[in-house]
This record gives C-alpha cells, structure tokens and sequence, in this order.
C-alpha cells in the first residue's frame, strides 16, 4: 500500500503530534510505501528520502506571529495535487489537519483518493493559546463558533476520522462529522527505560538534591499547558521534601520561571529545558508523581510515558486525561484549574510510599495497553477498510484483505 501523510507540525518543533507520528511512522512505512507532506524552511517544494524509506516533501511555510515555535503552510494546492497524480497514493491520511492538511485532504478528494484525518488538536480550547492569550474572551466565543463550523467542514471530507479517545468522538459526532472511529495513540515502550548510572548522570547534571520526593512535569511551556496552576498548587502542599522537575520548553518558559520565583519555589524546582532520548527516559525514573494541569488534552503521552515507569498520575478530569487515568487506580483526576485540589492529591501521593507503590503498579499496567504497535495495525486496518470501501464502490477487485476489526472498538481501552 502506498501512503501519503501530512501534518501541519513537523520538526524541529516537539509536541504530542510530532512525537507520536515520529514513532508511528516506521511502522506505517514497514511493508508499505509512505512519503510524508509537511511544513518545512525552504523557499520552494523539496523532496527527501530519509534513511527510514520515508519521502518527505517539505512545503515552504513561515513562522506563525502568535506562537512561538509553529510554522504555516503556504498554499500550494495546485502543486500537492500533482504531486499526489505524480505518486498515485493508495490513500491520504491528515494529522490534525489546518492549513496544509485542508490542502492535501482536498486535492486527494479531487483525485478520488481515500481519506482519513485525525483529531489531535482540540481546537476549541487551543484557540486562544495560539494567539498567545490575546483576546481570551473573545477568541472563546469564535472557537465555540466559527471553529467548531470549521472542524465539522474538514472532518466531514474525510471517509473515516479518527479520535484518540471517546470523548473526542462523541465531540465530532455532535458537530456533524460522520464516519468518526476511535484509535488511541500509542507509545514505543521498548525505548522508555533508564538504567540507575543513567538517572544519577542526570541528577548530577541538573543538581537534584538526593532523597526528595520529586513531582514531574513534561510537556511544552506555553500557556495551554497551564503550568500555572500546577505551581500554584506546590506552595499548598503539606508534604514536605518535594521537589518539582519541569522538563521541556516553550514559548512561556521564562514567564513560568519568573512565577516560581515570586512562589518561593527556587530553591525547590528545576526547569531542565528540553530533553530527549536518555535524558528524557532518567527524568521519568526520577519521578515519584507525575503532574499536568493541561485541559487541552486531546490524549496525553507524556501520561503514558510517565506510567510505563511506575509513576502515579496527576491529571485534569477532562479529555485524554479522563480516559487514561482512573481516579484512585492509577492517578488522581481534579477538576481544571483547581490547584487546592491537585495539591491535596499529590500530598496523598507523595506522603503514602504503599498508596504511591499500589496507583504506580497499575499506572503500569496501564501503559501496557497503549503501545506503538498496536496503534499502527489499527491505523493501517483503517487504511484497509476506506481503500476496499472505496474499491467496493467503484467496483474494483479488492486486493487488501480485511482483518477482524470494529470501528470504535479497535484499541484496548478506546472504550
């Protein structure tokens, strides 16, 4: 099978799309051709063939004036649609589709090509974080409108979309679209570990003081990510020796340094920046709670990795954090903003070691179930379907058999 995908954020920015269709992809790519449509720094269309096998054809884009970090797209729909008669994609599949997912998705309509997008992006919500908190009130009530309008005009081009959890399918189906099945994301567990020489290199270098109990927060800095709160909350705690560590960056990060510094939490935190690889694994090891008081969740893969380590969570009760986290089970779930809330919850974490050690054994478990490999047969099993669909219809000999599989049902925990 030949696929094109295509996705509005690409390196060398870090977010949840770009991690998970950067783990994804050699699985997509093994036993099937893939080339990859995404927003690039060049001043005319390029084509690359990456070591993975993966064609990737960057599209001029420039730097979007609101957030730091992201890029737009120009329009160069002509072109994408003769490059998709040029390489006779089987199907197209657009990952949180804006500008250059709505080219692609509707050039590959105009050719007769199967289609599916997925919802990574809860665009509601997001709205008013893209434009850097300018306008709350107002970009509010838009994305209530305009943008709901225009999520069930996008999704409604496609033959299948795709939503990580339920709640976000049930979202979609309210506005309109159709066809909506759920698949959750997934991670690569095998490359999440860390070795004890590995967590020590990284507490020397980020000069952790031994025997805290630290709180961990992953994730880009930037206003959705309501970092905010979670700092709010820390002053709150009654528990003492805690110690918050803040890995990524993002646009905001200065901004949340200089409000730990009027919380008195300097001398208690550490902001690391962005990490990655090693590093990254050691920070999880170092955890003995995870944190995030995002309501912006479309999934949240930082929860999964923070799991797969042993760690109890501690989420917004919202989208992907409320399918993912089973309060008392797992993690803790608080409603949004509250920070005297997500205090008392990370007190009981971080004052109870048998509480801690019982949520953390099945915070485990539970990011057993989101793995990698099992997102990527569903996804490809999604391609099979609207490719014999749409073989059915046009009366073509279906070559792709079909596997056991039922839309909305075809992930472990996608109910």
């Amino acid at each position: 099978m030949k696929i094109a995908l295509f996705t509005d954020t690409w390196h060398p920015q870090v977010n949840g799309v770009v991690s998970y269709l950067d783990s994804i992809l050699p699985h997509i790519a093994k036993g099937n051709e893939v080339i990859l449509f995404a927003p690039g720094d060049c001043k005319m269309i390029e084509s690359v063939r990456g070591r993975d096998g993966v064609k990737t054809y960057w599209i001029p884009a420039s730097p979007f004036p609101y957030y730091e970090g992201y890029r737009m797209s120009g329009m160069y729909a002509h072109q994408i649609s003769q490059i998709l008669k040029r390489e006779r994609p089987d199907v197209v599949h657009a990952h949180a589709p804006v500008l250059l997912g709505l080219q692609g998705l509707l050039a590959a309509k105009r050719r007769g090509i199967p289609v599916l997008a997925t919802y990574h992006t809860h665009l509601p919500d997001y709205l008013p974080y893209l434009l850097d908190g300018k306008f709350p009130g107002f970009v509010k009530r838009l994305g209530r409108t305009t943008v709901k309008g225009l999520i069930r005009f996008v999704f409604s081009l496609t033959d299948s979309t795709i939503a990580p959890t339920d709640e976000l399918a049930k979202e979609l189906r309210a506005y309109g679209v159709r066809n909506v099945i759920v698949i959750p994301n997934g991670i690569d567990l095998g490359r999440l570990k860390a070795t004890e020489a590995q967590k020590a290199r990284f507490m020397r270098r980020y000069r952790m003081p031994a025997g805290r109990k630290v709180v961990l927060y992953v994730g880009r800095l930037g206003f959705e990510k309501r970092l905010d709160v979670l700092l709010a909350a820390l002053p709150k705690l009654k528990a003492r020796g805690w110690f918050l560590l803040v890995v990524g960056s993002g646009p905001q990060q200065e901004g949340y340094l200089r409000e730990a510094e009027a919380l008195g939490l300097a001398r208690n935190a550490r902001f690391t920046g962005m990490v990655s690889g090693e590093e990254l694994c050691a920070a999880y090891a170092c955890a003995d709670v995870f944190a995030s008081a995002s309501d912006s969740e479309t999934f949240g893969l930082t929860f999964i990795e923070a799991m797969s380590f042993g760690v109890p969570a501690v989420g917004v009760d919202k989208l992907g954090p409320r399918e993912i986290i089973r309060d008392g089970v797992n993690g803790f779930l608080v409603k949004p903003g509250d920070s005297a809330a997500m205090a008392k919850r990370m007190d009981m974490l971080l004052s109870d070691g048998k509480l801690r050690k019982r949520l953390g054994a099945q915070a485990k478990a539970t990011a057993g179930r989101f793995t990698i490999e099992s997102s990527a047969e569903a996804t490809l099993q999604a391609y099979r379907e609207v490719v014999g669909a749409k073989g059915r219809k046009h009366g073509w000999k279906r070559l792709i058999p079909a596997m056991e599989w039922t839309p909305g049902r075809c992930m472990p925990g996608s109910q």
